[in-house]
């Protein structure tokens, strides 16, 4: 039986002229339906099957195979310009706040369980092997050897873990990420080396799986040791027979260590009619094999897109863009930093980045949906809803197709699931390579594509079995429709789609939540002059133009009107502390991959730990972050506080004073003179 509430949908469908065009927002029927009927969510995952097979840890031989394979494949899809990039990563050159990581690579590892057979012990199970499952060697493990007794030290972060415990020579086991433990275990007590079952990316399903075996880290630059990483079953098991008073006896050898390297990062781009002018899509390369989701399908789904947009131009189904297009492979975080510091007219030329971080999974297995968020709010600009206005309709097309088995555009793969695709649209969220080229040293704004949660991130378990072709589909048409239409966007055509324009940005600051923020913040804190009102008409008004500049940066004209309200501009807003604008010779987040420029010199000049950094901020961007973002040369502290309220949340002026203040002992921000 039809359901009562898609029998309008059905006569809209019978309705309809044959010949009724089919078209996203912002396309045109003509693009929409070329870049529909290329777009291939088989190929990408053949592509990801590929990629998953490399263990892609930085500046390892498997990222660098991966890297290859990414620019031969552009190469045989006719992109233009087909380069890799390489960076030195030695870990004594620093780009920009990012200070550079030294390859890292490992040849071997084993770690046995051992039985007494005739006075001797003797391996008697495998518990991991490099060779198997790469994800069993913790990142940044060094060569070594042990053969001796298992000490569970429970977390192993404070004092009272090692009490009783002697641990020279032994092995440990630890709930706890290895690098946590490493310098209070193995440094100080001698222990030979660690197993550890650290769980991590809790999500609602966190625990349900232990067999689970998860991504393992260890510092870069202090304590080298090795470690393995096991499953909770694992552990629970030999925790059992500790207690019982069993001895659990283990044997380790690993062959792996850091050397300096280099930061290799493929791009091509397809040419525009300005050279000067160019739309950047993004991913991260970098990963433990397999990785499928997280982030094989990120890379394969741009390559099909630059595939798909190469192809259709070339068989002149679309035309030449006016921008170029960029598609760029770096590890993450850290090669985007260091890129945009080494070469800094990526950032320059680049008007907006379409960054794709785990868009396949499979909701049913993965349990994971896409969300497709935008710049965070101090950096408004259209080309957040671009995105949006582009993944609500995919969203309106496969959910029409799955609730009665017709629609205009269901964007289906053949050998895809037939699904809704239910994506969250809007927002703002740190985690990835996005919230580099938004931060605050290059101001790009950003569309931004991932899955969340991923039960199986950072597990030996994401594989490629767990990826949905048709979800990559529809994730790649929401990428590449957005890219295609920042990149041919013409003067005055911006006018006819004004109307989406900040609407969902806007409506986070001017709706009756924020003015709740605002008000929370007026009574918090006293020495806010204006009123509640007057400052979130100011906020909005600022907002307003920061939206129409954002239009500007196209070339194209803004079918904003701005209007700063008559009671800001008689009341303005009253002096409220200093003014900090960003010091240009330092650029990058304050925290980059494995490393904390800001972390690092508070221990180095005795400093304290701002208060601000340790604040709750729910979902969307933290306050650290949006504070320095919203440094600009222009707000005093007052305003930024008045910003971060309507935003972010309430937060006293204190935190954010000390903050500033931090930052500009450190030289990050300066003051600006009046």
């Amino acid at each position: 039986m039809v359901p009562i509430r898609a029998l309008p949908l059905l006569l809209l469908l019978a309705a309809a002229p044959a010949v009724a065009e089919v078209k996203a927002p912002l396309l045109s029927a003509a693009e929409t339906e070329a870049l529909a009927g290329e777009l291939s969510g088989a190929a990408a995952k053949r592509t990801i099957t590929s990629l998953s097979q490399h263990h892609r840890m930085r500046g390892s031989e498997g990222y660098n195979d991966a890297a290859a394979l990414i620019a031969g494949k552009l190469k045989d899809y006719g992109l233009s310009e087909v380069e890799t990039i390489r960076l030195p990563a030695d870990g004594k050159i620093f780009y920009g706040t990012q200070r550079s990581r030294p390859g890292w690579n490992a040849k071997s590892a084993e770690l046995w369980e051992q039985r007494q057979d005739s006075g001797q012990w003797r391996d008697a199970t495998r518990i991991a092997s490099f060779a198997d499952q790469p994800i069993t060697l913790a990142q940044d493990s060094v060569s070594g050897k042990a053969q001796g007794a298992l000490v569970d030290i429970g977390a192993g972060t404070s004092p009272a873990d090692y009490e009783g415990k002697d641990l020279r020579g032994k092995l440990v086991l630890t709930s706890s990420q290895p690098e946590a433990v490493a310098k209070m275990a193995v440094t100080q007590r001698g222990a030979a080396g660690i197993v550890s079952w650290a769980q991590n990316q809790k999500s609602a399903w966190w625990g349900e799986d232990e067999s689970l075996i998860r991504w393992g880290h260890l510092s870069t630059w202090q304590d080298p040791t090795f470690a393995f990483m096991v499953s909770p079953a694992r552990a629970r098991a030999w925790q059992e027979r500790l207690a019982r008073g069993e001895a659990v006896r283990l044997r380790a050898a690993v062959e792996a260590g850091r050397s300096a390297g280099e930061y290799r990062i493929p791009t091509a781009v397809i040419p525009g009619k300005d050279r000067s002018k160019e739309i950047v899509f993004s991913c991260h390369l970098d990963h433990p094999s397999p990785g499928a989701n997280d982030n094989a399908s990120g890379c394969s789904g741009i390559l099909e897109v630059a595939r798909t947009l190469s192809r259709l131009i070339a068989d002149g189904r679309l035309a030449k863009p006016d921008r170029t297009l960029r598609f760029i492979w770096p590890c993450e975080v850290e090669c985007t930093i260091a890129l945009l510091n080494a070469r800094p007219e990526f950032a320059q030329r680049t008007l907006a980045t379409i960054h794709l971080d785990m868009i396949g999974g499979n909701t049913e297995i993965t349990k994971g949906t896409l969300k497709v968020e935008g710049s965070p709010p101090s950096l408004p600009s259209f080309v957040s809803d671009v995105g949006f206005a582009i993944g609500r309709w995919v969203n309106d097309q496969s959910s029409l197709y799955a609730n009665i088995g017709e629609a205009p555009m269901p964007l289906l793969d053949p050998e895809g699931s037939k699904q809704p695709l239910r994506a969250t649209i809007g927002g703002f969220s740190e985690g990835s390579d996005h919230q580099v080229w938004a931060e605050g040293s290059w101001r790009i704004p950003i569309i931004y594509l991932a899955d969340w949660p991923d039960i199986y991130i950072h597990t030996n378990k994401d594989v490629p079995g767990n990826i949905d072709a048709t979800k990559l589909k529809r994730a790649m048409f929401i990428a590449a429709a957005s890219g295609w239409y920042l990149g041919t966007i013409k003067p005055g055509a911006i006018d006819g789609s004004a109307r989406l324009l900040g609407r969902d940005e806007l409506r986070q600051v001017m709706d009756a939540e924020g003015l709740q923020r605002v008000a929370a913040q007026r009574r918090r804190t006293a020495s806010l002059s204006v009123t509640e009102r007057e400052a979130l008409m100011f906020h909005g008004g600022r907002f307003e133009m920061d939206l129409a500049s954002s239009v500007e940066r196209f070339g194209v004209f803004s079918g904003l009107t701005v209007r700063t309200p008559p009671e800001v501009k008689a009341a303005g807003v009253e002096a409220g502390g200093p003014v900090y604008r960003r010091n240009p010779r330092l650029k990058g987040p304050m925290s980059g991959f494995g490393y904390s420029w800001l972390d690092d010199q508070l221990e180095k000049r005795n400093l304290p730990r701002p208060a601000l950094l340790s604040r709750e901020a729910g979902e969307g961007p933290s306050f650290a972050y949006e504070a320095l973002n919203l440094v600009d040369g222009v707000r005093d502290l007052q305003g930024i506080l008045e910003d971060l309220a309507a935003s972010v949340g309430p937060v006293p002026l204190a935190d954010v004073a000390a903050y500033l203040e931090t930052l500009a002992t450190l030289g990050v921000v300066e003051p600006v003179k009046p």
